[in-house]
């Protein structure tokens, strides 16, 4: 019987970098679809076929709806922000920032047509960073199932990119705020 080890490294990194190396190429993820609208995938000069349109007004009351919850959950970081010190400031304050640019994002996306968004928090995270991380995944993970649920309802290919380049990172901040509140980096994953 072959036994394999795995040696580990002695030092564990620290918080701060554990959550900028999962949270890495957030803004890539949140960029990506503009700048994938600007190629074609479709021959001009071959058959016609009915594609999905790139807008869809049809959208927007959906859009507006994750624009709010954006918006919502910038404001419950601000929160958390101010109760925090050190590297856990610095980790939420990045999360926060990622929020800031989805809403503005999504504000972007639908220009004249975006509704004022609620700036009410969601929660009022406070006590310890690990249960204030709790709180947090548990909104960003609430937050990933309404945008994955809205998904589906998308027309617009554009609107479609959109948003799941924001819940692509924003299961990457789930996994981030649970190793923060203690639970085992595999487990996280």
């Amino acid at each position: 019987m072959v036994n394999h080890q795995v040696d580990l490294p002695e030092a564990t990194p620290s918080r701060r970098t554990l959550i900028a190396s999962l949270l890495a190429g957030g803004a890539v993820a949140a960029t990506a679809p503009f700048l994938a609208g600007t190629a074609s995938a479709a021959d001009e000069s071959g058959p016609s076929t009915t594609a999905p349109p790139h807008r869809d007004s049809a959208d927007n009351a959906t859009l507006n709806a994750a624009l709010d919850r954006e918006s919502r959950m910038a404001a419950t970081y601000v929160i958390a922000v101010g109760a925090a010190s050190g590297d856990d400031k610095a980790a939420l304050l990045l999360v926060h920032d990622h929020h800031v640019a989805y809403a503005q994002a999504l504000k972007g996306y639908l220009a004249t047509d975006a509704s004022s968004a609620s700036t009410q928090p969601l929660a009022n995270p406070s006590g310890s960073i690990a249960g204030m991380a709790r709180q947090l995944a548990a909104l960003e993970e609430e937050t990933v199932a309404i945008h994955t649920s809205n998904l589906a309802t998308l027309r617009g290919i554009n609107a479609a990119s959109l948003v799941a380049s924001i819940i692509t990172v924003e299961a990457r901040h789930v996994a981030a705020l649970n190793v923060i509140a203690g639970t085992s980096p595999i487990a996280a994953a």
